[in-house]
C-alpha cells in the first residue's frame, strides 16, 4: 500500500522550507496543522503525514509502506530525544532546522544602542521598505515571548500583534515605523536612540 498525497493538497509547500530559513511563526503554522488533535506532541499517524509532505517538497514520489518505516525509525533514532515515539514542539524544530532566536544574543532589558535597535529592527524588516508589518510583526513578537521563554499559539500570537498595534501604531497605519517600535523596546526608563539629548546646562 502506498502513501499518497497530491501536490496541490501538500501543506508544506505553502512555506518554500526548502527556500529559505523557516520563520518562527510559520514553524507555529505548520506545528498546529500536523498535531491534528492538538496534544502538544506528533503521534505516528500525524508524523507520517508530516513527513510524506516534507519528502515530497523535494520530489514528487509515492512513499510506499516499507520505505516509511524505515524513515520513521531514523526519525525516532535522531530525533526523539526522550525516546517516547512521540515528536514534540523541540523535536519537530531540530528536523525542520528552525533557527535559533536571533534576539537570544542581544539583552533586551538593558539599555540598547542605536546600532543594536537597528541591527533588530533590520533583521525583521524583510522587505527594507523601513515598516514592520504582517509577517515580520509577527515574527518580531513571536521571537520576544520566546526571549522571556513564554510559548504562545498562533491565535494568541495574532491576538498579541493586534494589541501591540493599537498600542504603538501612533498615526494608524497598521504598520510599525523604527521611531514606533522603539516605544516597545525602550520602556522602565531605558533610553530610546529616538530620544532627544537633554539640552546642556553649561554656559556658553
Amino acid at each position: 500500500m502506498a502513501k499518497i498525497l497530491p501536490v496541490e493538497e501538500n501543506f508544506l509547500l505553502k512555506f518554500k522550507i526548502q527556500n529559505k530559513p523557516l520563520t518562527y511563526p510559520n514553524f507555529l503554522r505548520i506545528w498546529e496543522y500536523y498535531d491534528s488533535d492538538s496534544s502538544g506532541r506528533l503521534e505516528r499517524s500525524e508524523l507520517e503525514s508530516f513527513m510524506t509532505d516534507l519528502i515530497r517538497t523535494n520530489r514528487n514520489i509515492v512513499i510506499k509502506t516499507k520505505e516509511m518505516d524505515q524513515i520513521m525509525d531514523e526519525i525516532y533514532e535522531h530525533f526523539d530525544e526522550n525516546q517516547n515515539k512521540l515528536i514534540e514542539q523541540d523535536e519537530l524544530k531540530l528536523i525542520l532546522q528552525v533557527p535559533v532566536n536571533f534576539l537570544d544574543h542581544i539583552e533586551l532589558y538593558k539599555n540598547l544602542n542605536k546600532r543594536e535597535f537597528s541591527e533588530i529592527f533590520e533583521h525583521y524588516d524583510r522587505d527594507k521598505d523601513g515598516f514592520l508589518e504582517g509577517e515580520e510583526l509577527l515574527e518580531i513578537v513571536s521571537d520576544m515571548m520566546r526571549k522571556v521563554e513564554i510559548d504562545l499559539t498562533m491565535e494568541q500570537l495574532e491576538s498579541l500583534v493586534e494589541k501591540v498595534i493599537r498600542v504603538i501604531d501612533i498615526n494608524f497605519d497598521g504598520k510599525i515605523s523604527k521611531r514606533e517600535l522603539s516605544d516597545l523596546f525602550f520602556t522602565s526608563g531605558q533610553i530610546s536612540p529616538f530620544q532627544e539629548p537633554e539640552p546642556s546646562t553649561s554656559d556658553t
